[in-house]
């Protein structure tokens, strides 16, 4: 009975073990292998990162992933990885070997990209940054000593897939191990790490940001490969602004929020930063007295819906785009004034 009684012990065991293994086996593989940015550098309301800073998180609408990342390629027994310093990022780097020359590439899909360092006086300034076999420049590593310093930086790319190649082309005299320490790598927060091969999907949208007043609507066109994927649309609040499946966003209250389209069963998505202003009552009014270059002013008794229109033309708006402006000039029943907006000089409102 003993016996019987052990071996079921075991038997009992050997199966919680198994589920065990099966239950962290499931939780490796839905790991993601990336830091999201949800704050910006010295929490300023825009990206405010500029090579030279150090940048121990990636930025709004950024994702980082560590310098040992599958896809990021080394040339072989040049580089080795680094792990006795605190101050890099998440406690590890990738540093070339001293009085050589060294090569590192990878793939990514997105239109920007951050290169993340250490930086001492001791390394190289012959580290070369080429994206699509066109010269960038050299990664700015080389300095007073900083951690996990933003050595290079490249945006306004076409979102889509984009080789990285980084060469190291000369070793200075007193460096003492590495002639340069890879930290990590920031992308679009859209794009992903791989090669050409893995690559095979992409997501835009026609509209980095929407500014809308409570109870009104537009609608986000998405651009995806392959044409026949499922987006998945969401906002990060709804209480602020919503969307449907097609894209159709409503606002709802004052405030800020993101929407997102994704491509089903990836990380591969585009967002839109969407501002909602409050309601503004059309019926009252303000004088909106606006001078040109030439000197003359121009003055508009308008409701504060026709002034909110201006002012959001006014801030988007460029060269020779104009505005229209509805009047009565006796003994017409409507004039109509167009202003132009490289024309204006400055304006002044006046409500009443």
């Amino acid at each position: 009975m003993k016996k019987l009684f052990k071996n079921s012990f075991i038997y009992l065991a050997l199966m919680l073990f198994v589920l065990i293994s099966m239950n962290v086996e499931s939780a490796s593989a839905e790991k993601v292998d990336y830091e999201e940015g949800v704050t910006n550098l010295n929490n300023t309301p825009e990206n405010s990162a500029v090579v030279g800073d150090s940048l121990k998180k990636p930025e709004k609408g950024w994702k980082r992933y560590e310098d040992n990342h599958d896809s990021l390629m080394y040339e072989e027994d040049k580089w080795e990885r680094f792990t006795k310093y605190s101050g890099d990022y998440k406690n590890g780097s990738m540093g070339a070997k001293k009085n050589q020359t060294a090569k590192m590439e990878f793939w990514f899909l997105g239109s920007k990209i951050n290169i993340i360092t250490f930086r001492t006086p001791a390394f190289t300034k012959d580290a070369l940054v080429k994206i699509d076999g066109i010269d960038q420049g050299y990664l700015q590593s080389f300095g007073s000593t900083q951690d996990q310093t933003l050595a290079f930086k490249k945006e306004g790319l076409t979102f889509g897939l984009h080789k990285v190649e980084v060469f190291i082309t000369s070793t200075p005299s007193n460096v003492d191990t590495y002639s340069v320490r890879i930290d990590a790598i920031d992308i679009d927060a859209a794009g992903s790490l791989g090669d050409a091969g893995i690559i095979d999907k992409s997501i835009t949208l026609d509209k980095n940001s929407l500014e809308l007043l409570e109870g009104s609507q537009d609608k986000l066109i998405v651009t995806v490969t392959p044409d026949t994927a499922k987006i998945i649309w969401s906002s990060s609040n709804e209480a602020i602004a919503t969307v449907d499946q097609n894209g159709n966003v409503t606002a709802i209250h004052e405030g800020e929020a993101i929407i997102t389209a994704k491509i089903e069963n990836t990380d591969i998505a585009a967002t839109s930063m969407v501002i909602v202003k409050k309601s503004i009552n059309e019926f009252s009014s303000a004088i909106l007295s606006i001078t040109l270059v030439n000197g003359i002013t121009k003055e508009y008794d308008v409701t504060n819906k026709v002034l909110n229109d201006y002012l959001i033309w006014f801030d988007s708006a460029q060269s020779t785009s104009t505005f229209k402006f509805s009047k009565t000039i006796s003994p017409y029943k409507k004039v109509t004034e167009y202003i132009v907006h490289d024309k204006i000089a400055s304006f002044e409102v006046r409500e009443y």
